[in-house]
């Protein structure tokens, strides 16, 4: 068999793996093992083919996170010591990964020009479908397509729609299921916003990155400005008894700074006397 067909064989092989047994194959596979099923020869352009990069990244940051599972504590072994021994295990789990990002990286590149593409309407329902946690359309992989969004190509567009989606939640939301209490709706509707709001933050890096490129200087989000701008959608009433309150607050800090401005010209024209 060519290699070509024995890369591609591999490829179909790990593609139909499970989650934690493509992981287990992916270290196995960093770590200098040798699969009895596919010599490294073979094993390591599959792992880095773009029909799997997208896993094998996925696979690699999770064993990251997962250091203790690999690497379980050792009869009469300390935490300490543990953690020593799992810390060079993980470098070299990270230093495995560059490669594989490259060609992630070269995925969401052409995947965000397929975006960019897009007619309004068809962008609208696939950020919205991204917010909402659909899978993304074959072969597209969830890694590549959140890369993708968050490109300078395409993340002002985006940014937009956030915009949009936290003013008017309910017009991109589906529809709330029968019977739905208020409480139950609210929550849906918090939820959601929090999804925006976490993604709008990543899509700010793509927009600076832009705007650095073009010459300009990012300019930084006005926070305090966001935060009551969200108050006043969400909570109208009680940010209006607040802004009274401080009000009030501020007509009395000034009328005690009168006074006492009043009584240091009083003490003045006494002294002069």
């Amino acid at each position: 068999m060519a290699d070509a067909q024995r890369v591609a064989a591999e490829i179909k092989r790990l593609s139909q793996m499970s989650e934690d047994a493509f992981m287990g194959t992916v270290v196995e596979y960093v770590m200098g093992g040798t699969d009895k099923r596919a010599p490294r020869e073979v094993q390591g352009p599959a792992l880095h083919d773009p029909r799997l990069a997208p896993r094998t990244l996925e696979a690699l940051k999770t064993a990251v996170r997962r250091a203790k599972f690999f690497n379980p504590i050792q009869e009469g072994e300390s935490k300490k010591r543990q953690k020593a021994r799992i810390a060079p295990w993980q470098e070299t789990i990270k230093t495995a990964m560059p490669p594989v990002e490259d060609v992630v990286d070269d995925l969401a590149h052409e995947h965000a020009k397929e975006l960019a593409a897009l007619d309004d309407d068809s962008f609208v329902d696939r950020w919205t479908g991204f917010i909402l946690d659909e899978p993304a359309p074959a072969p597209t992989s969830p890694w590549v397509e959140a890369l993708a969004f968050r490109s300078p190509r395409v993340a002002v567009r985006a940014a937009d729609i956030c915009r949009q989606m936290l003013e008017e939640p309910a017009r991109f939301m589906p529809e709330p299921p029968p019977g739905e209490s208020g409480n139950a709706q609210e929550r849906r509707i918090d939820g959601f916003r929090r999804r925006v709001e976490s993604e709008a933050r990543l899509l700010r890096y793509g927009v600076q990155y832009g705007e650095a490129r073009e010459g300009r200087m990012p300019s930084e989000p006005n926070v305090r400005l966001q935060a009551l701008k969200l108050l006043g959608e969400r909570y109208p009433e009680e940010l209006m008894k607040l802004l009274r309150q401080e009000r009030g607050g501020e007509l009395e800090r000034a009328a005690e700074v009168r006074r006492q401005r009043r009584a240091l010209r009083r003490a003045a024209r006494q002294g002069a006397q």
